[in-house]
């Protein structure tokens, strides 16, 4: 099986005046020779409370999941005919 490479961005969201206690996890899958993959199944779980937040990856390959609840989460992207790619402990 070909195998996703993830980049990923995770941004903590700020408000003007005030922090928040939500954040954002955002990047682009891509294969191994650079292509972007659009449609891929994208899940960020958060481990303490099992919470699914799902998204998929645009025509560009980026994907974006707003409004997390801070937290430590598990990430899966699924794309059929690639090995399923899981990453673990981001902290939001």
């Amino acid at each position: 099986m070909r195998t996703l490479y993830l980049s990923s961005f995770f941004l903590l969201a700020f408000e003007i005046l005030a922090q928040s206690d939500r954040g954002t996890i955002t990047g682009t899958i891509s294969d191994p020779a650079g292509a972007v993959i659009s449609a891929a199944q994208v899940e960020a779980r958060n481990i303490e409370t099992g919470a699914p937040y799902q998204t998929a990856s645009t025509a560009t390959g980026n994907y974006t999941i707003p409004q997390l609840p801070a937290g430590t989460y598990e990430m899966s992207v699924s794309v059929p005919g690639f090995k399923k790619f899981v990453r673990q402990d981001i902290v939001v």
